[in-house]
């Protein structure tokens, strides 16, 4: 074999090796590689950061859930902010209904804006003329980058019927007496929702003083002031007073015992007419004359005296008691011609119907 054909046959081998081996892959260089990496790391920190700008928002159950129109109520809200979380958070609310409503209950946030974690307070305030349906509460609160609503929360305004209260706009003055004495305040009687005393303009709230404390066996006795010929106090839809009176069981005069008038008082002319005789004897005529006209005025002064030196004692009886040392507590209610009484006759908060008086000796 020549050495031509064997160079031919070594061509075809290398040739046949180089269509059947695999490419070779390209190697990044270092430079390459870093800068990939810097651009993967960027884009993590940016969706962490981003991430990391979110809030949470919750809302407890407004209590109370049902109120009277003028009533108020209230939700605790709580704010909390994931790690890493910048800025504040402005919350609002929203009052809805499904209904036709007048006078719709108005919403508060209080701190409107805050920085979490953090809390608030949402105050929902409804007013005498608010419909009696059923309304729905929205909370929102608003971050640098994200909004969150908390689930809607229902509140009910119910209807109630028209009523009145009774409050003190005077105390009893003067607050002690001796008894047999007594004291006025003034008392106030206030309509809600519109409320009208029935019974016409002869008719209106009847008012007594329901408990008196502590017993016993002569209490003060309670009497109230009304517009002539009314059995009540009339009430259109505004505030009306009365007159509250205390009387108290004591000591009455009877009559007065005058003892028998003993001429005292004419032992004081006996000197005079002494000095008249003595005068009228020495004397001349007109001397004489001198001296009883004095006489007669001493003798006249004399008569008028006669009064001062006697007494005079009065004489008392107690027909019907006497009310004891103590200081009562009354308790003013109202009805009304329906048998309506006054919604706050048991109430123990400021505005209680109630005053004192105290009952000393009497004089």
């Amino acid at each position: 074999m020549n050495r031509s054909y064997l160079n031919l046959l070594m061509l075809k081998s290398e040739s046949s090796q180089s269509r059947w081996s695999k490419p070779k892959l390209k190697i990044p260089s270092r430079r390459a590689t870093i800068s990939l990496l810097w651009a993967t790391l960027a884009f993590l920190t940016f969706l962490s950061a981003a991430s990391a700008q979110d809030f949470n928002l919750q809302a407890a159950a407004f209590f109370p859930d049902a109120v009277a129109p003028g009533g108020t109520s209230a939700s605790n809200i709580t704010i909390g902010a994931d790690i890493g979380f910048t800025g504040t958070v402005a919350l609002t609310c929203q009052v809805t209904s499904l209904q036709t409503t007048t006078s719709p209950p108005s919403c508060a946030v209080s701190p409107a804006t805050v920085t979490p974690p953090s809390g608030a307070t949402a105050t929902i305030t409804t007013t005498g003329q608010t419909s009696p349906v059923s309304y729905t509460i929205t909370i929102t609160g608003t971050g640098p980058s994200t909004t969150h609503s908390t689930p809607p929360q229902s509140l009910a305004v119910l209807a109630v019927s028209p009523q009145f209260t009774i409050t003190v706009q005077s105390p009893i003055v003067p607050s002690s007496v001796p008894a047999g004495s007594g004291g006025q305040g003034v008392i106030i009687i206030n309509p809600i929702n519109g409320y009208t005393s029935p019974g016409g303009p002869t008719k209106g709230i009847t008012l007594s003083c329901a408990s008196i404390t502590p017993l016993v066996t002569i209490p003060p006795v309670c009497s109230f002031s009304y517009p002539s010929g009314v059995s009540g106090v009339p009430v259109n839809g505004v505030s009306v007073t009365s007159t509250l009176t205390i009387n108290t069981y004591g000591p009455v005069v009877t009559g007065a015992i005058a003892p028998h008038r003993n001429f005292y008082a004419l032992w004081l002319s006996l000197p005079m007419l002494t000095l008249v005789s003595l005068g009228a004897a020495v004397g001349g005529k007109r001397s004489g004359k001198a001296w009883v006209l004095l006489a007669l005025f001493v003798i006249s002064g004399a008569l008028f005296l006669m009064p001062a030196c006697g007494n005079t004692t009065s004489t008392t009886t107690t027909p019907n008691g006497v009310t004891p040392n103590n200081t009562y507590t009354f308790t003013v209610v109202g009805v009304d011609a329906d048998g309506v009484t006054s919604s706050n006759a048991t109430s123990t908060t400021n505005s209680s119907p109630t005053v004192t008086l105290t009952v000393t000796s009497p004089k």
